[in-house]
């Protein structure tokens, strides 16, 4: 495990997290507005609260296919964090997860948890689609149901490509 308050307000500007890994703990990399990206292994099954918050010139994150929870706050004021795949093994998304993530412009989801959760309101899903302008969903999260957050509270077009659904904001 990453521990808590590992990196917190560190000048890294990259790290590799080995397989051996399997948690990133609260706070861990809190401040680091240096680091510009991070891939987080399929042997990772928690990110903790806060693990990324403020890092300000994170542009890229991979999360792995393990990842199952993802905590409160814990990409919040990524500023500069412009795309993110939510994989299916994702079951839980803490309350402002992706808060202030301004150029988080376009979302994959493949999670049937995000698909959904993502509600009406701004909160759900921690703020996860707050500034879609394009959406991709695995079909097989989408099912029978034709209710979703874009389609509610958005004008989007809707269009397929290979597996996904790609909602684009008109």
């Amino acid at each position: 495990s990453i521990n808590a308050y590992s990196f917190y307000g560190s000048s890294i500007t990259q790290v590799t997290i080995g397989d051996q890994v399997t948690s990133i703990g609260n706070s861990a990399f809190y401040g680091c507005t240096n680091l510009t990206s991070i891939t987080i292994p399929d042997s990772v099954t928690s990110i903790g609260e806060r693990a990324f918050y403020n890092c300000t010139n994170l542009t890229s994150v991979t999360i792995g296919e393990g990842v199952t929870s993802i905590g409160k706050d814990a990409f919040r004021n990524c500023t500069n964090l412009t795309s993110i795949t939510i994989p299916d093994s994702v079951t839980s998304i803490g309350s402002n997860a992706f808060a202030s993530c301004t150029k988080l412009t376009s979302v994959t989801i493949e999670s049937n948890y995000v698909y959904e959760n993502a509600g009406t309101g701004p909160y759900d899903c921690g703020y996860l689609l707050r500034y879609a302008t394009e959406v991709r969903v695995l079909k097989s999260c989408i099912g029978d149901s034709t209710n979703s957050y874009l389609e509610n509270t958005a004008n989007f077009t809707e269009t397929t490509d290979g597996d996904y659904t790609v909602y684009t904001k008109i």
